[in-house]
């Protein structure tokens, strides 16, 4: 996808929000600049575990923009998040200098405007003293693979699986779909997608498996929804605990453009029986970055 076709999606996610549509193609024009990359609708994971939503975010800057309607809440209703959206979050808690500017729609377009051309001083402030550059995806995956580790704080969202083992484990598939794969004796690369949840209940969208990651990363439960699996299952885990074996883990989701992701959320061990269902197999966080090979 190109700018052109990227900034006219990316923007038609408001227009049937009359006053943020209104303000953030204003924002965005005042600032003229096409190596600034615009992202609309970004969750940010707060500090205190909360999610808000930005309106507008620009990940080169860590700026982001909320617009404040009447109906408007601070922090989104937890039980209204996606999965996706949980998972495609930016963490705050990454990010020092993150910044978070609020334009109220409520006030006379005087005032409306009045704040828009503050904001837009602010961005270009900050603008001027960053180095900004728009790559293309192919440009993120080369820099990926000079770095050492990928971090779960690296905001690298693969568009296919053979991306994944062509950038970190060193492969060279021209093609590759498989969510569950052997990369060496010890590692296996796991690509799942992970289940939602309507009324309470947890609902498969993976083929029956039943795939809940914790909120703040710190474990899996795997289960699935036939009994004869599960019982399968049970029994095959302790293999994998005795074998010492690792999943690198990407979940699978749908990026704010509906386009299909796969973000690294950590490494994962068994540790046997879920303490909060025995029909699950848990997998613990044992780091938060992976190496890269060669």
């Amino acid at each position: 996808m190109d700018k052109r076709d990227y900034l006219v999606k990316t923007f038609s996610r408001t227009k049937r929000k009359d006053y943020e549509n209104y303000i953030l193609t204003a924002i965005w024009h005042k600032l003229n600049n096409m190596d600034l990359k615009p992202v609309s609708q970004q969750y940010v994971k707060r500090q205190n575990g909360s999610h808000a939503l930005m309106d507008l975010y620009f990940p080169q800057l860590h700026i982001g923009i909320e617009v404040d309607e009447a109906h408007h809440k601070d922090n989104v209703e937890e039980d209204k998040l996606r999965m996706d959206d949980i998972i495609s979050a930016v963490s705050e808690e990454s990010i020092n200098d993150f910044l978070c500017l609020r334009i109220d729609a409520t006030e006379s377009i005087e005032g409306i405007n009045e704040r828009i051309d503050e904001i837009v001083s602010i961005i270009e402030e900050r603008a001027a003293k960053t180095k900004l550059v728009w790559k293309t995806y192919e440009e993120e995956l080369n820099e990926l693979k000079n770095q050492d580790y990928l971090s779960i704080y690296d905001d690298i969202p693969f568009r296919y699986i053979k991306d994944i083992t062509n950038t970190v484990f060193g492969k060279n598939y021209k093609g590759f779909q498989r969510v569950f794969v052997k990369m060496s004796e010890k590692t296996r690369l796991w690509c799942p997608k992970l289940s939602i949840i309507e009324n309470g209940e947890t609902k498969s969208v993976a083929a029956g498996w039943l795939n809940i990651l914790a909120k703040d990363w710190s474990y899996i439960d795997e289960s699935h929804v036939d009994k004869e699996t599960v019982k399968e299952r049970s029994a095959n885990y302790l293999e994998e605990i005795e074998a010492g074996l690792e999943r690198v883990v990407f979940a699978k989701y749908k990026d704010n453009l509906g386009f299909n992701r796969y973000q690294f959320v950590g490494v994962f061990k068994s540790i046997g029986i879920s303490p909060d269902n025995e029909e699950f197999v848990r997998y613990e966080r044992i780091d938060d970055k992976v190496k890269i090979i060669k």
